[in-house]
This record gives C-alpha cells, sequence and structure tokens, in this order.
C-alpha cells in the first residue's frame, strides 16, 4: 500500500496568484498530490472553493484557529500571526487525518519544476527534513539573521519525533514569533538551527534542486537538458522565488537585493511569470473584480535594489559586515 503524503500552505489574497501557480505546478510535475490549503483571509477562502481544484481541501481559518493561538493574536502583526501558525498547520493535518505518514510544509512562492516526491523520498529512515539556506562563500554571515535552515520546505513524519518536533516548535512560536532577530530567534525560522541537536532523524537535504532560490542561485551551474532545468547535477525540484513582486498581470519586479544570471531568468523566472498571468487570467473568470495592487516599496528598498544591481554579492557581504559591526558595538 502507498504512503499517504499530504502537502499543505497557507496565504491570502496578496499571495493569491503565487499560492494558484504552486498548486498548479505541483499537479503538473506530481500526479495525484494532495494539497491543503489554510485560507488566510475570507477572500482566499471564498475564491478557493468557488474554484473547486481537484486534489484541494481548503480549510477556513474559522476552523484552524485554537484558543491559544487566539490568545497571542493581538500581539503580532499579521505577518507575524501568518508565522505563528506554521507549526500549527501540520498539526492539525495530522490530527484530521490519523493515517497519514508524511506532511509536507511548503510556503506559498515556492513553483515545481519535477516532481515534489524526489524531496519527500529523500527523508528515508528519517522522521523530519529541512533544508538549508546553502548561502555562498562569503554570504555565510546572513545566517545569523535568518537562520541555518530555509523554512519553505519541510517534511513531517508521523512518528514520535516528527510530532515531538512539531509540538516544541508550536509551543515556541506561541511564545515569542516577531520579526526581528533576538537570542538566536527570528521570527518562525530561527527555532529550526536547533533541530540538528535536538532530534537525531532529522535529515538535510542534500539536494540542489530542492529550495533553490535568488540568495543562492548564483554559485551554481544552471542549465537546461532535455527540457529540465539542473542546478549542477540535481534536475531542479522547486525553486524559491523569494521577494517576487507582482506589479501587473505582465510586470514584475524578480527580486530585490540580488543578481540574477541571464540563464536563471531565462530558464527559471520566465516560467514562473508566464504562469503568474495565467493564474490572473484564470481568477477573472471567477471575479471580474479581482485586481493586483502592487505592493508599496520603501525608498530603502528601491537604493538596496539599484545597488544590488551594479555589485551584486559585494552588497550583501558589505551589509553582513556592517551587521555583524553593529553587534560587535552593542555588546
Amino acid at each position: 500500500m502507498k504512503e499517504k503524503s499530504i502537502f499543505c500552505v497557507y496565504f491570502d489574497k496578496g499571495f493569491l496568484l503565487k499560492g494558484l501557480a504552486l498548486y498548479d505546478s505541483l499537479h503538473r510535475t506530481t500526479p495525484g498530490v494532495e494539497l491543503w490549503v489554510l485560507a488566510l483571509d475570507k477572500y482566499t477562502e471564498k475564491i478557493l472553493k468557488k474554484m473547486r481544484l481537484p486534489g484541494m481541501t481548503v480549510v477556513p481559518m474559522a476552523d484552524f484557529e485554537d484558543k491559544e493561538l487566539l490568545a497571542v493574536k493581538s500581539s503580532r502583526s499579521v505577518v507575524e500571526y501568518y508565522w505563528t501558525c506554521s507549526p500549527s498547520w501540520p498539526l492539525y493535518i495530522f490530527k484530521k487525518n490519523p493515517d497519514v505518514k508524511y506532511v509536507i510544509y511548503l510556503d506559498a512562492d515556492l513553483y515545481f519544476f519535477s516532481s515534489a516526491m524526489v524531496g519527500v523520498d529523500e527523508i528515508g529512515k528519517g522522521s523530519l527534513l529541512s533544508i538549508e539556506h546553502r548561502f555562498p562563500k562569503g554570504l555565510e554571515g546572513l545566517a545569523k539573521r535568518n537562520g541555518r535552515f530555509n523554512l519553505a520546505f519541510n517534511v513531517f513524519k508521523n512518528d514520535s519525533e516528527g510530532l515531538k518536533c512539531l509540538k516544541r516548535w508550536r509551543k515556541q512560536c506561541l511564545d515569542w514569533c516577531y520579526w526581528k532577530p533576538e537570542e538566536g530567534k527570528m521570527g518562525d525560522q530561527g527555532y529550526l538551527d536547533e533541530w540538528p541537536k535536538l532530534y537525531k532523524n532529522l535529515v538535510i537535504s542534500k539536494n540542489l534542486g530542492l529550495d533553490a532560490a535568488p540568495w543562492n542561485i548564483s554559485q551554481y551551474k544552471v542549465s537546461k537538458k532535455n527540457g529540465s532545468v539542473f542546478i549542477n547535477n540535481d534536475k531542479l525540484v522547486c525553486y524559491h522565488f523569494h521577494q517576487f513582486q507582482i506589479l501587473g498581470p505582465k510586470s514584475f519586479n524578480r527580486v530585490y537585493g540580488y543578481t540574477l544570471p541571464k540563464n536563471v531568468v531565462e530558464f527559471i523566472y520566465k516560467s514562473y511569470e508566464a504562469e503568474i498571468a495565467k493564474q490572473y487570467r484564470k481568477i477573472r473568470n471567477f471575479d471580474k473584480t479581482f485586481e493586483i495592487r502592487p505592493p508599496l516599496v520603501s525608498t530603502a528598498k528601491v537604493f538596496q535594489q539599484t545597488i544590488a544591481k551594479y555589485i551584486g554579492p559585494i552588497y550583501w557581504r558589505f551589509t553582513s559586515l556592517a551587521s555583524n559591526f553593529k553587534a560587535w558595538l552593542s555588546n
């Protein structure tokens, strides 16, 4: 009997296009996959239920939230509360599906280029699977703020260690989950740094095709063979479109603060941009009033992007050094 796996993600209206792009890419590359979506607002809940997408289970916030989450909701910003929900979401799915073997947590801005089961299979006999940021040489200092691991593709097994990890992580996020670095913590993600010491059955992915991202892609050879994209010798499974901004149906800002090689844009970003445009047309079929509202971008962000465009990784080395110097001064 095939072991049952459920993929899960959460997003609101602001990430709706990205969430639908994730869904389509997942179903195209991994036939028969089951995706649970936590609809973070009423609009997302309503439109997804109206679309009735095969293989998608939509869960409203009213069904998901418990008294412990509601007790801290008012003390968090919107994004911080979403992060607070991260460990509770896989736990909710395990509770509703006691027979499921794996729950795979996904970020909404992932996009799949090949089968997601490659990532699940890598867990082997382990109980947890996580992926490092894989910052390139010279940028390792970024891990001090953002953590060693990136919370974008994580596999949790329905066993004692997998559940123990989720329950501990949930308690930690209920106690503290804010958008600032503090004593090794940072949102919901900093807590993952202690996992290698706590969980002997943690598997740290070695597949470069899992969670490739703008912060690490420049150090790899990106190629295309027989229609498939490769990161060095690993087939690209999913790319993390971090900071990708949708300005209009066919207008995008690919990333702030990083330079992207031309082949990365050609092989990876153009596919995603075409997918986002397709999802916009699809939503408009269900809601003619749906419009894209470009995010507000600070002057500092625009300056950051302009600098990074010309000096690339040097910019991040400088900011990393500046951050370390600031921390040294405060001690």
